[in-house]
């Protein structure tokens, strides 16, 4: 028994000996050499990294110095903020204490550079060591490229020991911005009636483009008029998030498109009487999905296109009662308004 457990360290041993080494590997490929002449060197890690519009990428920072190392102070810009601008910066306290400080005085265009200064009472050999991290942020919708920069010099870019401060440089990265890729929503048409809804916005929205995927299919396509108490034609018009549709094709087919913002919240005025209206780009309980305007509406219906018949939710029936109770994003339903209301929800 002493012997298998003896085994089982053992082997727990190799195990962590064997990460350790991956580690190291993983540390030492990501590493530059240090420069000749050059007491060290900065570099970020992932050295070139990317993000989509509105989103962040955080990157590491280290320092591979060749002389004991005590303290320093590293300052990263980018060259062009209305592209990808620094919005953070953290310290790693394993080493080192100290603090960050991102956009300092003197440098008062904001998010064009992040310093971190560290330092620490003892001395450490020279070797690898993690400083910290920024944060940056894409800020355009259209694909762009900015370049991460280290600036190098005493006061900008350093490392120091007891005995001496040396200005050192940086291995230099790029951080790509680009815009989201887009969301797509498909929907199966059967053939007679089907009642729709815009999940998401395109920069196109003419009928014949929203639904160019089915268009040889389509034969007419209709909005619920509320104010008129009428069916308006879309056919060579436009079709908007919020409203709903009647859309009538020859034969099934599948609704495909794609969108460029997903329709995640809305305001619409609701008329006293019928309202045709369309639905965000998530599903929600109708009690939730209608809380804006609860107790002002009789019923909410939906037009079921394979069977070709309306469905309906009544508020106040039991639930058993009850053809459905959630609303789904890419359908259109009715809702009966008691009195003239706004109907405001957002996903």
């Amino acid at each position: 028994m002493e012997i298998r457990r003896g085994k089982v360290t053992a082997t727990i041993g190799i195990l962590v000996l064997i990460a350790a080494i991956i580690n190291m590997t993983v540390s030492v490929q990501a590493q530059p050499s240090v420069p000749p002449g050059e007491e060290g060197i900065y570099y970020m890690v992932p050295q070139n990294s990317n993000a989509t519009h509105c989103n962040t990428q955080t990157i590491d920072v280290w320092v591979n110095s060749s002389m004991t190392i005590r303290s320093g102070v590293v300052t990263i810009e980018t060259s062009d903020k209305t592209c990808g601008n620094i919005t953070d910066a953290g310290r790693n306290y394993t080493w080192f204490s100290g603090s960050a400080i991102t956009n300092p005085a003197g440098f008062p265009v904001v998010g064009k550079r992040a310093v971190l200064g560290f330092s620490d009472p003892s001395e450490h050999p020279p070797g690898i060591y993690s400083i910290g991290n920024i944060t940056v942020h894409c800020n355009s919708t259209t694909c762009c490229d900015v370049n991460l920069s280290f600036i190098p010099g005493m006061g900008d870019s350093s490392i120091a020991n007891s005995t001496a401060e040396d200005g050192v440089g940086g291995q230099n990265g790029t951080f790509e911005c680009s815009k989201p890729s887009e969301e797509t929503f498909s929907k199966t048409f059967y053939e007679g009636w089907n009642s729709v809804s815009l999940p998401l916005t395109v920069s196109n929205n003419s009928t014949s483009n929203v639904l160019a995927s089915v268009w040889d299919n389509v034969s007419a396509v209709y909005r619920y008029n509320a104010t008129s108490k009428q069916f308006d034609s879309v056919y060579e018009a436009v079709m908007d998030p919020g409203e709903g549709y009647f859309v009538h094709v020859s034969q099934d087919c599948t609704w495909g498109y794609s969108g460029g913002t997903p329709y995640t919240s809305m305001s619409i005025e609701l008329k006293q009487g019928l309202n045709m209206i369309g639905w965000l780009n998530c599903s929600k309980p109708i009690s939730d999905g209608l809380s804006s305007i609860a107790d002002n509406y009789y019923y909410v219906a939906r037009w079921n296109a394979e069977e070709q018949k309306f469905k309906v939710f009544n508020p106040v029936a039991p639930p058993v009662f009850n053809d459905f109770s959630e609303l789904k994003r890419g359908e259109g339903y009715f809702v009966s308004t008691k009195a003239d209301t706004m109907l405001s929800e957002s996903c």
